[in-house]
């Protein structure tokens, strides 16, 4: 099955009928703190639709505050898709 770290807090990974993103999360409190645990952020058909919903995420989930700056995030986003396909 497929398990690719996209960056810091995000997983592509896969079942036998799904790419899935998942978020990395670190608990806060308890017995448990400092433990890390994945939730699923969204399952997709396809690599494609899954790119393209870990890219919406990034974009949506920015700081920006003007349009230039989530087109800097759309560029940076386009680019790092590049990188994980290896340029394809």
């Amino acid at each position: 099955m497929v398990n690719i770290q996209l960056d810091d807090k995000y997983t592509l990974t896969s079942d036998s009928m799904n790419y899935i993103i998942e978020e990395t999360k670190v608990i806060q409190d308890g017995s448990k703190k400092g433990e890390t645990y994945r939730t699923v952020y969204g399952y997709y058909g396809t690599i494609s639709s899954a790119l393209h919903g870990y890219k919406e995420l990034k974009i949506r989930t920015s700081d920006a505050k003007t349009i230039k700056e989530i087109l800097e995030v759309v560029k940076e986003m386009d680019n790092k898709i590049d990188e994980i396909l290896g340029g394809i």
